[in-house]
């Protein structure tokens, strides 16, 4: 009994404490900290040693404070983890991931020198199995696990390799199971003696290194502790209520704005919260005043306590979701904000940055209906995203071209020649796509009733890198496509029209005091869209067909592979001059003026409009001329269908390549029935696949494949010099011929004579990859499940306009952007574990500081990843221009990525247009900047015919020497 009041005793003490700290720290929070003294010594500079958030910049005063602090930011989008143990380079991802990092590598107070810095890579070291009779040398760590795993699964007992250990184990699970618990950080030093080969590791090499001192220390004794009244830096002791109702509030909008999740289903999910929270609130309290009471407390006394430490920690924190008939016994401006779909609302419009849609009327219907589609004001999004911190990183970064090459729009002449851009040199570069799709199944009985028209747009101003990731791409318009039929464009547009005249004239000033002007640089979109938008006739059976020349349909047949008489703003304004005077339709091929030409600094016929890579390549010439090949050689019988299929599937892809391989079965028609990606990873792979089976390699046909699989590799290429462009000329014309040539009963198609325009439009636009309409297509995704989740078509654009700024709205919360690098399950660089080649090829590399470096067998770049065994095209230090190498290690210090790789020589198989890596020679060791790559491209080597071979997805960047 004397226990249990004594316990009861503490807990009240506790419970009394906490509440006394907090009135203090509240009372307080304006009074600087006192510096906690560390005993006598030289007076030095005091130094704010205790982790801070990096999302926050809060100061926390202890490692468990530390991850308990994240827990109000794992909501947020693209929020980091990092640990805040010194020495210890791990980021995490998720929340979870911190938290079990920490449990795993940090749990306790003492924190041991080498935990969390093992390196479990050993590359260059070979690990020699001390069984009998076996003896086998192997490359790695994780190689040698490996191989006692597969002794055990062959019957064999073995003994933990592991110093100071002894146990013995005839069960594989029992083995993994006992490293995991007692050998979970292994490394190459803590083996036993006889596994290493001493002349791949120094004696003295670990021995000699020595552990920082502070790694030696308690979390509590590295950072400097606070005042033990509050800090004012620490926010849970400033306003607990506030910041808890943002945690949930920013959990609700999550479910809403990412998840889709609808009103009535997040109002379920806040009445039970509440109630439950209530539920825990009555039993706590009701359980408390026993204890109180038992200890012959008071009455006023135990209300005080409850009312001041239960109540305040409990109930009131929470408030935000009271419902409306219990708001007034909270005394808090927060309470309620969350409990009604309409408050959430308000809410999180007046916390977060939301601009909403508005309704543009178009003319009213005989019905007496107005006809609208909806708008999202691109001055206030453009605002928002130009003060986004993640977004102003990557604004103009690698514009800085050394050389004549073609890297992104801006190297093209159509922005060179722009004077609005020469002397507004930081102006906005508007990237507008348009596009319509079906957010109903597009085969159902509700075919084109939903089909809506979509405007997207995002800023050129952006790394490319970049720009290709979805969430960032706003939202302008979205309209019914059957609504625009019989509107003339310019009421569609004209909101648009006038919000980007304000941009061009006036500009948008930003909370700095910056102002911002800007255009349209370019508008994206498939034929139709772009034919619509420039004014063009929208068939391909038209005379003129063409938005890039006036080369007649009659003058292709005739000579298909020559360019036509480029189209410009002149002879674009002459055709109209025409129609404006007479009763044709169409002239030339243009129908009307199009809106977009009364900005004052771009013109549709500049060039303006870019052709799509996707639709018009991939869904075009590859789809159709790789079936009429294939029938070809099923014709020769050289292969079968079922052959080539039966080679598809038991072909064993990497995990990107198998993602993007063609899905469907091959069988005779005029197309192979792929999606863009998918025509393009067959293409690459088609000579492997047929490789043995082409009885006659200089056969035509097989060679105007060759042909066709290089003009790919040149058109995809993010970054191109211009003799590239120049040979792509070449290749097209002959493609061209040849295949009219080889097959004339089967006619070139448009599409066929975009691809004479290719080289001229490289000149003009920059890379076509840069520009191509699949990454805004895949934006029409979040509007199908939008529909789809809400089941509701009443004013669909309103609706799907609404949740997409909710969204957005979320995104611009936190950072817009993630971080160029992600890197997982990383460790820190120890030089001296690695062999002497490896070793000095990391020395070697005198911008490498490899005492802050981290090293992982992979690495995220810019959304690329980039893994141990895949290949990467490097310059080479022989007489060759570039070469292949396999990745070994991926090394990141000061936020940079180097690679650790061993070059291989490779030999280029002409005959099949892939490169094999020739293995009777070794491979060298190198130590190479991820700047440096001839192609951000990690390619995968595949075995054939015993020979390992690789095949390029795009050709490789050379500057002239």
């Amino acid at each position: 009994m004397m226990y249990c009041q004594v316990l009861v005793g503490l807990t009240v003490i506790l419970f009394c404490a906490s509440y006394t700290v907090k009135i203090m720290a509240e009372a307080n929070r304006l009074e600087p900290s006192v510096p906690v003294s560390h005993g006598p010594g030289p007076s030095l500079p005091d130094i704010d040693r205790r982790p801070e958030c990096r999302n926050c910049k809060a100061r926390l005063k202890s490692l468990a404070a530390y991850v308990d602090h994240y827990r109000i930011h794992r909501h947020e989008r693209n929020a980091m983890f990092p640990c805040c143990v010194p020495n210890c380079l791990q980021t995490l991802h998720t929340y979870k991931g911190l938290t079990t990092h920490v449990f795993r590598k940090h749990s306790g107070h003492d924190i041991e020198s080498q935990e969390g810095l093992r390196h479990h890579d050993s590359t260059g070291i070979s690990v020699h199995c001390k069984l009998d009779l076996c003896g086998k040398a192997c490359s790695d760590m994780k190689d040698f696990m490996s191989h006692l795993k597969k002794h055990i699964e062959n019957g064999l007992k073995i003994s933990c390799p592991f110093e100071n250990c002894g146990k013995q184990f005839n069960k594989k699970s029992s083995f993994t199971s006992h490293v995991s618990r007692f050998h979970r950080n292994y490394d190459v030093e803590d083996l036993k003696d006889g596994y290493i080969d001493p002349s791949d590791i120094e004696v003295d090499s670990v021995d000699s290194f020595e552990v920082p001192d502070t790694r030696k220390q308690s979390c509590d004794e590295i950072v400097e502790h606070p005042d033990p009244v509050g800090d004012a830096n620490d926010h849970t002791m400033l306003n607990v209520v506030a910041e808890q109702t943002r945690a949930i509030g920013l959990f609700l909008f999550k479910l809403q704005a990412k998840y889709l999740l609808p009103e009535s289903t997040i109002q379920v999910i806040v009445d039970e919260l509440y109630l439950l929270n209530q539920l825990s609130y009555k039993s706590a309290e009701k359980s408390l005043r026993l204890k109180l009471r038992e200890i012959d407390l008071p009455a006023c006394t135990v209300d005080e306590l409850v009312q001041g430490v239960l109540y305040e920690t409990l109930a009131k924190p929470s408030c935000s979701l009271a419902l409306r008939d219990e708001v007034s016994q909270y005394d808090h401006p927060e309470a309620g904000v969350l409990c009604s779909s309409y408050r959430r609302k308000v809410f999180f419009k007046s916390h977060f940055k939301h601009v909403g849609p508005v309704a543009v009327s178009l003319e009213e219907t005989p019905m007496g209906d107005t006809k609208c589609y909806h708008y999202v004001p691109i001055l206030q999004t453009l605002k928002i995203l130009c003060e986004d911190e993640s977004a102003n990183q990557y604004m103009n970064s690698g514009r800085t071209v050394t050389d004549n090459g073609y890297h992104d729009i801006q190297c093209g002449r159509m922005f060179k020649n722009n004077t609005f851009f020469r002397e507004h040199p930081d102006a906005l570069q508007l990237l507008i796509f348009q596009d319509a799709f079906e957010v109903c199944n597009p085969l159902g009985s509700a075919k084109t009733k939903h089909k809506i028209l979509a405007v997207y747009y995002t800023l050129a101003n952006l790394d490319p890198r970049c720009r290709s990731q979805i969430d960032p791409i706003q939202l302008a318009i979205l309209c019914k496509d059957r609504i625009i039929k019989g509107v003339e464009q310019d009421k569609v547009f004209a909101r648009l029209i006038a919000d980007i005249k304000i941009l061009e004239k006036d500009g948008i000033v930003l909370n700095d005091g910056r102002i911002l002007k800007g255009t349209v640089l370019s508008i994206i979109g498939d034929n139709l869209g772009s034919h619509y938008i420039g004014g063009f006739c929208e068939s391909f059976s038209a005379e003129y067909y063409c938005r890039f020349c006036t080369k007649t349909k009659t003058e292709m047949l005739a000579e298909f592979y020559t360019e036509g008489e480029h189209r410009t703003p002149d002879s674009y304004r002459g055709a109209i001059q025409v129609l404006n005077e007479s009763d044709e339709v169409h002239f030339e091929g243009i129908k009307f003026d199009s809106v977009f030409n009364t900005l004052s600094h771009f013109h549709v016929a500049q060039p303006g409009l870019p052709p799509c890579l996707g639709h018009d390549l991939f869904e075009g010439v590859v789809d159709y001329d790789m079936a009429l090949y294939i029938q070809y050689f099923v014709n020769k019988k050289w292969l079968t269908y079922d052959l080539l299929n039966q080679r598809m599937r038991a072909f064993h892809f990497t995990d990107t390549d198998s993602r993007n391989m063609l899905t469907s079965k091959l069988s005779k028609g005029k197309r192979i029935g792929g999606q863009a990606v998918q025509n393009w990873t067959f293409l690459r792979f088609f000579s492997i696949l047929a490789y043995g089976l082409i009885e006659d390699t200089s056969d035509n046909v097989w060679q105007l494949y060759l042909k066709l699989k290089e003009i790919v590799e040149i058109v995809v290429s993010p970054s191109i010099t211009p003799s590239q462009i120049a040979c792509l000329r070449v290749l097209a014309e002959e493609y061209l011929d040849s295949r009219s040539e080889l097959f004339p009963d089967v006619g070139l198609r448009p599409k066929h004579h975009y691809l004479s325009h290719y080289h001229w439009l490289i000149l003009m636009f920059g890379p076509l990859i840069r520009l191509w309409t699949l990454r805004f297509e895949s934006k029409h995704s979040f509007f199908k499940r939008c529909a789809r989740y809400s089941q509701n078509f009443i004013n669909i654009t309103y609706t799907l306009a609404e949740r997409h700024q909710l969204l957005q709205a979320y995104n611009f919360q936190s950072r817009l952007f993630a971080g160029p690098i992600k890197v997982e399950n990383c460790s820190r660089l120890h030089t001296d574990v690695y062999a002497n080649h490896i070793r000095n090829a990391i020395v070697s590399c005198g911008e490498l500081d490899a005492t802050v470096a981290a090293v992982s067998d992979s690495v995220t770049v810019y959304g690329t990843l980039y893994k141990k065994g895949l290949f990467v095209i490097v310059p080479a230090n022989t007489e060759q221009m570039w070469t292949f190498a396999s990745i070994l290690l991926a090394i990141v210090a000061n936020d940079q990525v180097w690679f650790l790789v061993n070059e291989h020589v490779t030999t280029l198989l002409p005959l099949y247009g892939i490169y094999a890596v020739n293995s009777s020679q070794p491979p060298v060791a190198r130590c190479i900047k991820y700047s440096t790559l001839l192609d951000y491209h990690p390619l995968a080597s595949y075995r054939v015919h015993g020979m390992s071979v690789i095949t390029l997805k795009s050709t490789p960047y050379l500057t002239s020497k």
